[in-house]
């Protein structure tokens, strides 16, 4: 009997200790491992020449490579779709297979390493993908004429036959012969531009260290350019269209200033030669951060007017950021790419943080938290796994970096650790681990439990807080609700934070204290030490900790809270708290708040509230507010305002005129719906705006214009505009108006086909929905069928427009 009570104590006592033992249990993940690959390319020389009308390139690659393995008796290399005229090893004839995949060279002898050997291919393509023939075959010429390319992922193997992985860095290369009326941008310096007899140039470009594959760029248009530098002199080159000159200051207005921005921030110097940014027409993202020449969708070139729309700032300074985080250091499988985007999306944040302040910041990172939290509603994965997605990568990437530096003690101990992990792997291929080992080196700190809960595992924790304010100390119950799976958390789906309390008093004393929080439930006693009644208490202060919380607070403690917390979160969660409060109690409140806050999200906040409300000082609020110097406020006020309430009336009808061209285009929607008596006023008011760079108010007029008058032309205007004349998102701004006005011509099934076979799924998609729709009409079925039988396709138009000849 003692026997098994001992048994028993001890079979207790280690359930318990075990129960507290972190376990590792991560999801699988196939993307986790580099590719495997048989020799180290080391040099790409690239000759090429293209013919755009015809979207085809003739190109001479040489690669230079060491073997890997004591015999290599074979080298693959990716090449889509590719014609090869000759092959040569070493300067010799070489058999090779070639299928649509890529190309295998099959050396007479096999390779030894310790040697370097070269192979050099002639080939052709039409590449679909990875280089981009814009504006050639415009039947109106007004397109303009450019190539451009996009390699990541990996679809430069769509017009180089090339070693196209992450995992392998490279120096490239390049000449290209093309029309000396055009620019060309490639990585690196550009050495010579030689001019040609036959009315070409050939333009030599090398760049100075290796870069990933997929970095390789080419850029042709008809550009000027901006020559600049930053402070510490750092060469920049910033194209722009010679009719656009008055886009470029409001563009390009902080470009320098990040350079130098980063390298203080960093430690380090920006790590290549120079710094081009180039836009381009019916751009599929919004930019790519290739080595030394970042391409940029030219709907971010903004003026003055429409950069109140749309401004350049954020990713301009994401793709600086990737010059370091990216290009500099690369991850050397998809797993790990959050060690790029997380980063660059987080150093745009702290280079805009430096611009608009420490409100705008903790904004932005609040965007960053709520996106997460609803995405790990669908997703578990941690941010370094291969299926981590986008909402990960980026935006949760970036709080959990201001995560570590909280952690780890602030801005000086992280930079600290972040210039070691790139002083250690210049150039170089790295992964979460080698980050890991830089923060542990660098500051002495454990901190394998922060990568397995926040990188290695997804979700966050749930905290429900409750509050106790008793006469001696005041007690908070901390409990984490979450879900608990093996997928997330620290242990058992449980979460370990440091997180700071904060107790305010109304004689403004205030205690601060910081608390673990790693158990499932947690008992916090803080002594009063004779202060009195609380005004309000704060739980993780500026939400340092990405978080769902529930913490019921008393209007009284909300109101406190809006009005006497120093951070801009805080106030921003006390007011977002009162929506469930009726407008009586909480109208004079939210008014007084209003006009004491600055920046926009409150403001807007206490419009979303009040704008059912329809007492004299709501109604006066949102007068105030549609003149609001900030655009911001204006949208918002815009947006929630009840336009059957007369005295808002003439407020909207002066948005009709506004700066920002968006207000202008949802003004107009708006008051055509309540007040259509008016709309020739309205219209007349409007007439002759183009508006942002997709002429969101031209494309707004003539679809109302049409409504109101029924005239053909206003339709036929519209139809133009959908045309390959123009960039993708005034076409498709187009497409969805003629979809409202269920309009259908020839031209516009002409128009939405090569829409459809256009490689930008942003316009293509788009342009797919809206013929299926019409095509689901029976009185338009059969011309849009003829005129799909009666083309002459390539199999994969064919395959695209299979749907619409049945």
């Amino acid at each position: 009997m003692k026997k098994m009570f001992l048994l028993a104590l001890l079979c207790a006592f280690a359930g318990r200790s075990l129960a507290q033992i972190p376990t590792k249990s991560y999801a699988d993940d196939e993307g986790f491992a580099p590719r495997d690959h048989n020799v180290n390319f080391t040099r790409l020389r690239l000759q090429l020449a293209l013919q755009p009308a015809a979207s085809h390139i003739s190109g001479t690659v040489t690669h230079y490579f060491t073997p890997l393995r004591p015999t290599v008796d074979s080298i693959y290399l990716d090449g889509i779709k590719m014609t090869y005229q000759k092959v040569l090893l070493n300067g010799k004839p070489v058999k090779y297979h070639a299928d649509s995949a890529g190309i295998t060279i099959l050396p007479e002898k096999p390779l030894h390493w310790n040697q370097t050997d070269s192979l050099t291919i002639t080939y052709e393509a039409n590449p679909r993908r990875g280089l981009y023939f814009i504006g050639w075959n415009d039947k109106n010429n007004l397109s303009r004429k450019q190539v451009w390319s996009q390699g990541e992922a990996t679809d430069n193997r769509y017009w180089i036959p090339m070693y196209d992985d992450r995992n392998d860095k490279i120096v490239s290369e390049m000449l290209v012969t093309f029309d000396k009326g055009y620019k060309v941008l490639s990585n690196g310096k550009l050495l010579n531009v030689k001019n040609n007899t036959d009315g070409t140039n050939t333009w030599h470009y090398l760049i100075s260290h290796p870069q990933a594959p997929y970095l390789i760029m080419l850029g042709i248009g008809q550009y000027n350019i901006k020559e600049t530098h930053s402070a510490s002199g750092v060469p920049m080159h910033l194209y722009y269209y010679p009719d656009w000159a008055n886009r470029v200051e409001p563009t390009y207005k902080y470009a320098a200033a990040m350079v130098d921005f980063y390298e203080k921030e960093i430690g380090l110097k920006y790590p290549w030669e120079s710094y081009s940014q180039i836009p381009v027409q019916d751009y599929m993202f919004g930019a790519m951060e290739n080595t030394t020449a970042t391409i940029f969708g030219d709907f971010y070139v903004s003026d003055a007017r429409q950069a109140l729309d749309r401004t350049y700032v954020a990713v301009d300074a994401h793709e600086l950021a990737h010059q370091w985080f990216g290009d500099y250091v690369t991850a050397k499988s998809d797993a790990h790419q959050w060690l790029q985007e997380s980063f660059a999306t987080y150093y745009d944040q702290l280079f805009e943080r430096e611009v608009f302040g420490e409100d705008y910041f903790a904004w932005s990172r609040r965007g960053n938290g709520n996106a997460a939290i609803d995405e790990a509603q669908r997703n578990k994965f941690g941010i370094a796994h291969s299926n981590a997605g986008g909402t990960f990568i980026y935006g949760k990437g970036a709080y959990v970096l201001n995560m570590l530096k909280y952690v780890v003690g602030g801005r000086e101990a992280y930079n600290k650790a972040i210039k070691h992990y790139l002083d250690q792997h210049p150039y170089q291929n790295v992964d979460s681990h080698d980050l890991l080992n830089a923060f542990e080196e660098s500051t002495g700190m454990q901190l394998e439990w922060f990568w397995d809960e926040w990188l290695y595992r997804g979700g966050e924790p749930h905290y429900h807080v409750t509050l106790d304010e008793q006469t001696s100390q005041t007690e908070l119950v901390v409990a984490q609700t979450q879900e608990p799976t093996s997928l997330t958390g620290y242990s058992k789906g449980l979460f370990k934070m440091p997180v700071w309390i904060e107790l305010h008093y109304e004689d403004h004393a205030v205690v601060r204290k910081q608390y673990w929080i790693q158990q499932q439930t947690e008992v916090i006693r803080i002594p009063s030490s004779g202060h009195g009644k609380l005004a309000f208490v704060l739980f993780d202060p500026g939400s340092e900790v990405l978080k769902t919380v529930s913490f019921a607070k008393p209007f009284s403690m909300l109101q406190a809270q809006a009005n006497g917390a120093d951070q801009f979160m805080d106030r921003y969660d006390a007011v977002s708290a009162m929506r469930n409060t009726t407008p009586d109690k909480k109208r004079e409140a939210l008014l007084a708040i209003y006009h004491h806050e600055k920046f926009y999200p409150i403001k807007n906040e206490v419009l979303s509230q009040l704008a059912a409300d329809t007492s004299a000082g709501s109604i006066s609020l949102f007068k105030a507010a549609f003149a609001d110097a900030d655009v911001n406020v204006r949208k918002a006020a815009l947006a929630r305002a009840n336009l059957h309430t007369a005295a808002l009336l003439p407020g909207v009808e002066a948005m009709l005129s506004d700066s920002s061209y968006s207000i202008i285009e949802t003004a107009l929607q708006k008051l055509s719906v309540a007040q259509p008596a008016k709309m020739e006023t309205y219209l007349k008011t409007t007439r002759g705006i183009e508006g942002n760079q997709d002429k969101n108010v031209l494309i707004k007029w003539l679809e109302l214009s049409f409504l109101a008058e029924n005239k053909t032309q206003y339709a036929t205007d519209l139809v133009k505009l959908t045309s390959g004349s123009y960039e993708f998102r005034t076409r498709t701004g187009a497409m969805m108006a003629l979809k409202r006005l269920n309009w259908f011509d020839n031209e516009l099934t002409e128009n939405l086909v090569d829409a459809i076979l256009n490689p930008n799924d942003r316009l293509s998609g788009p342009a797919t929905d809206i013929l299926k729709y019409i095509y689901a009409q029976d009185k338009y079925k059969k011309p849009i069928s003829d005129y799909v039988k009666a083309g002459h396709w390539e199999n994969w138009q064919k395959d695209l427009l299979a749907g619409f000849t049945k």
